[in-house]
């Protein structure tokens, strides 16, 4: 029995060990897992979200396949946006290269089940390293690559978020860039460019957060100042790079947030069951719900127990790190909440899903499940006897966690709503007033689409229009002629014969990386114009994007470098560390270089409320009317405006204005109470203001206009009292004190701003309101 079993071990770790067999069997799980997806390849999406984001995978081959350009600029979306600059497009990702081959909808598939393999292979390697056990890193690799989140992405349109499989080669690639190898910076910088190109909006800034945290895991193994300075030393090389290698998106998205910043208000979180249900409880095939989004198969967990039971100091640092991310998944519903702390800091103050850090936590638990596995091998190898059937029932829990895992795979996979490709007719581009959950179809017209969907404030002007016979006109209609000569995403050529000095406009947002060969490129209420002089020109615009560009520049010059130093390790002949930060210096120094010298419009942010109207305003309007409360914290509201009675349609459209006169806690927002003259209550809370700012970061001693409106659709009618006050929305839920308001009702903290009546006209079904 003991020559058989150790037999048997050297076999499975041999195996696991050759890369070719590894790789060979990640394959093979992975084709299983996307059987599904493989076979409707190419067909059309139909969930909503994916309407949105495939749209944009569409409309970048697009511009490779049929026009030959890069994808900068995506016309056909939100009225045209900056491609390259838009967190969530991957179309400056490695992988559009097999979109534009075999087309994007058939691609899907095919990059779902490469990044399968990345998973299983990079957390392969990152446990081998940290339990000493290639049988069991190999046992709990696909416990990880299988996790449900990544078969619920594809299946409505997220396949943006399969980056996070990728979070293994992260900590890999940290791990040896504490060791002082230059190949874990080029792993690392590789990784951050990849997701950053492949719209990980979540899994990149969570990447960043769990690197620190490797990092910190990693200096405290090393023994000896000189090791951990090298390290350091280290570190800063691989900052630099990263940095630098990931300029080519990162500038443009750092441009677009300067000018459209994205807010994620409100205070989102899951109690202990809902959580439970999703790591833990089989997703159904049909119809979808919240369980099992996560899944992570429960017999797995029973591998962890012989890790806490016999290697309890090995796995007190990813049993700690999982119940920390299982904790930050609650949310708000935790109290403390570890998300709300999270949530003020820089980057990650976007985050409105907390539930996304179940990814990490199924990740921790996996590496739980690889050291219970390489305990019990270990114990085998030593005490056959005692510990052999031990052994192999924690192999056999293995290997049925792996069917599991792909059972809910499959089932979370069924979920997606495909139907045929629309057939796509040839014709000029023109701009439609469009469906932002419909796009797919409008693409496949050459149409864009006005209505937007993305999560974030796109600039829109205000003067796109769907319903033109002309996508290029003059401004003035008696001051000559234009004519399109060429069109394409990136250059449009227009001929104007113009009787006097004019503009031309195109149909599209304003952007300053649009240049023209004739004239002065110009914003008309954010639509895209050219002044032309009078005669006849023939007017060349084209999208030469100074970030997109010049970011380009500095990830080349980043990559070279790197190059140069990995070049002259091979040889040798390396460079003493500091020398080689010096080296990483460079492309930052070339990015501010080009960045002064090559000067360009600045888009300022034009904050409006999601009425249109703006949100900073010089005067009340006469209509206001004055308020005057202040609060325990430097905030005034001034005035408000509350109409006499619904519209036509029973919608209830207020505006609050406000003035912020210093520093304001992140977590105070706006309640606003809606009360009956029997006492019942209805709320118009949020958290920002206008839908653009919390008071902490709102101007200071500036009329805020707060326009927000409620449907009285099935209210009763008769008279309700509008009142306004302060709460920590964010933080323990407490009203601020409300100081004075001359003149006006005054309870509980709240402020009567006004009433309306609701006339009987609109009156619904009154059971529909709870008091």
């Amino acid at each position: 029995m003991t020559t058989s079993s150790h037999g048997l071990l050297r076999a499975v770790h041999r195996a696991a060990s050759l890369t070719s067999v590894r790789l060979a069997l990640f394959g093979v799980i992975a084709l299983i897992a996307c059987w599904r997806p493989l076979s409707v390849a190419g067909g059309l999406n139909d969930f909503r979200d994916s309407h949105l984001l495939d749209s944009y995978e569409d409309a970048g081959t697009r511009s490779v396949t049929h026009y030959g350009q890069l994808p900068l600029w995506n016309p056909w979306s939100c009225g045209g946006q900056y491609a390259l600059g838009s967190p969530q497009t991957r179309v400056f990702a490695p992988t559009v290269l097999v979109s534009s081959l075999i087309g994007p909808r058939r691609a899907e598939p095919v990059l779902l089940w490469m990044f399968l393999v990345l998973g299983m292979e990079g957390f392969f390697r990152y446990a081998r390293r940290r339990v000493g056990s290639a049988a069991g890193a190999l046992g709990a690799a696909p416990l990880f690559g299988l996790m449900g989140f990544t078969a619920l992405s594809w299946s409505i349109g997220w396949l943006n978020f399969a980056g996070f499989l990728l979070l293994p080669w992260l900590l890999v690639g940290t791990r040896r860039a504490v060791e002082g190898r230059l190949s874990g910076a080029a792993l690392v910088a590789a990784v951050f460019s990849l997701l950053l190109a492949f719209g990980g909006t979540y899994p990149v800034p969570m990447g960043a957060l769990f690197v620190v945290l490797e990092t910190g895991r990693s200096l405290y193994t090393l023994r000896g100042t000189p090791r951990r300075l090298q390290a350091l030393w280290s570190l800063g090389a691989t900052a630099c790079f990263t940095l630098a290698a990931c300029a080519f998106r990162l500038w443009p998205i750092l441009e677009t947030m300067r000018s459209s910043p994205r807010v994620m208000a409100g205070t989102p979180g899951n109690d202990l069951t809902p959580l439970v249900k999703m790591l833990l409880e089989l997703p159904a095939r049909s119809g979808y719900s919240d369980t099992g989004n996560f899944y992570f198969a429960p017999a797995a967990l029973a591998l962890a127990l012989p890790a806490l039971a016999f290697a309890w100091r090995r796995a007190l640092y990813p049993a700690i790190v999982a119940g920390l991310c299982a904790w930050m998944a609650a949310g708000y519903a935790a109290s403390p909440s570890l998300f709300a702390g999270l949530r003020t800091l820089p980057i990650f103050e976007t985050f409105r899903y907390p539930e996304r850090f179940l990814v990490p936590t199924c990740f921790f638990l996996a590496e739980l499940a690889a050291l219970g596995l390489a305990v019990l091998l270990a114990r085998t190898w030593r005490s056959p006897a005692r510990w052999t059937w031990a052994a192999a029932a924690a192999c056999a829990v293995a290997l049925a966690s792996w069917g599991l895992q792909l059972r809910a795979f499959d089932n979370l996979s069924h979920w997606a709503q495909m139907i045929p490709q629309p057939v796509e007719k040839e014709q000029p581009f023109a701009q439609a007033r469009g469906n932002r959950w419909s796009q797919g179809h409008l693409l496949a017209l050459n149409r864009g689409s006005i209505a937007c969907g993305e999560a974030w404030p796109v600039p829109m002007s205000s003067k796109l229009r769907g319903d033109l016979n002309q996508e290029e006109y003059l401004e003035e209609p008696g001051s000559g002629t234009a004519r399109r000569v060429e069109w394409t995403p990136n250059r449009v050529t227009v001929d104007v014969e113009a009787t006097r000095p004019t503009v031309l406009l195109v149909n599209q947002n304003w952007h300053p990386g649009w240049k023209s060969s004739q004239g002065e490129v110009v914003s008309r209420d954010g639509l895209l114009g050219v002044r032309v002089p009078e005669g006849r020109h023939q007017v060349v615009l084209s999208f030469l994007p100074r970030s997109g560009l010049g970011g380009t520049l500095v990830s080349v010059l980043a990559w070279v470098g790197l190059g140069f130093l990995l070049w002259r390790e091979r040889r040798g002949q390396r460079l003493s560390w500091p020398a080689t930060v010096g080296v990483a210096l460079v492309p930052l120094v070339a990015w501010g270089a080009v960045a002064t010298a090559w000067s360009e419009p600045v888009a300022k942010p034009d904050p409006r409320n999601q009425d249109g109207s703006p949100l900073t305003v010089a005067q009340l309007p006469a209509k206001a009317t004055p308020i005057n409360a202040r609060f325990g914290v430097p905030v005034e509201l001034v005035a408000a405006e509350i109409p006499e009675e619904p519209d036509a349609e029973g919608i209830a459209s207020m505006v609050l204005n406000w003035r912020v006169t210093g520093p304001v806690p992140r977590s105070v927002g706006i309640f606003v109470h809606i009360v009956a003259a029997d006492g019942r209550r209805l709320g118009a809370d949020h958290d920002v203001v206008g839908g653009t700012w919390f008071f902490t970061d709102a101007p200071r001693d500036t009329l805020l206009r707060d326009a927000f409106s409620v449907s009285t659709r099935g209210w009763p009618q008769g008279e309700w009292t509008v009142m306004v006050g302060l709460w920590h929305a964010g933080g323990d839920q407490s009203r601020v004190p409300l100081l004075e308001a001359p003149g006006r009702p005054m309870s509980d903290g709240r402020v009567a701003v006004g009433t309306f009546t609701v006339p009987r006209k609109v009156r619904a079904n009154e059971s529909s309101v709870n008091p």
